[in-house]
């Protein structure tokens, strides 16, 4: 999906969208999102840096997907979004980072070079970065990317991402049980010690 060049297109387009979705939701009872229109609309509220509809998306968002472990572009613009709007986003920017951990290096112009440990979908290879959106990296401000790397570098997101590795390292050859149940319960709190 192409994303309009105006604020106008991007706003006409999110609502093209959520219509569609409500349709959905109307008609069925649920939501269903093969094609990942929820993510894609973090991108475009981004883009369209229109605060008052953000903030209604993202609490409809958390209302019909409370579970949703989100996707990594869709998590960097919620992360963005929050930021912008002078509220913490560090609980989404690590939920970014512990979603594909080549993302935030690669926004700070780190060179990349794929880890040796378990990578549970296509969205936490490095092949995924060319995936997010030119217009949303190109839209990511020099303060923006100051935050970022403030928070990337400090004591608490090393620790949690250095975690992070060696439990996928740990999964890669673990075997299932409950040595590997444990070791992927660790892996999904690990974002909740930063908030």
């Amino acid at each position: 999906m192409a994303i309009p060049k105006t604020p106008k297109g991007i706003g006409n387009q999110i609502t093209r969208i959520r219509t569609g979705l409500s349709a959905w939701k109307r008609e069925y009872g649920f939501i269903d999102d093969g094609g990942g229109e929820r993510y894609y609309l973090f991108n475009l509220y981004y883009l369209l840096g229109d605060n008052r509809r953000s903030s209604e998306y993202l609490r409809w968002f958390h209302k019909q997907f409370p579970d949703d472990s989100g996707e990594p572009s869709a998590l960097l613009c919620w992360a963005l979004i929050l930021h912008g709007m002078s509220k913490s986003g560090d609980h989404m920017l690590a939920r970014t980072m512990l979603s594909n951990i080549y993302l935030i290096p690669h926004l700070l112009g780190k060179k990349i070079e794929r880890a040796a440990m378990w990578h549970s979908s296509n969205w936490e290879e490095p092949d995924y970065l060319v995936e997010i959106p030119q217009k949303v990296i190109e839209a990511i401000t020099e303060e923006d990317l100051a935050w970022i790397g403030d928070r990337y570098h400090s004591e608490v997101f090393q620790q949690v991402l250095k975690r992070h590795i060696e439990i996928n390292q740990a999964l890669e050859i673990a075997s299932r049980g409950e040595e590997r149940s444990a070791l992927v319960r660790e892996l999904r709190s690990l974002e909740d010690g930063i908030e």
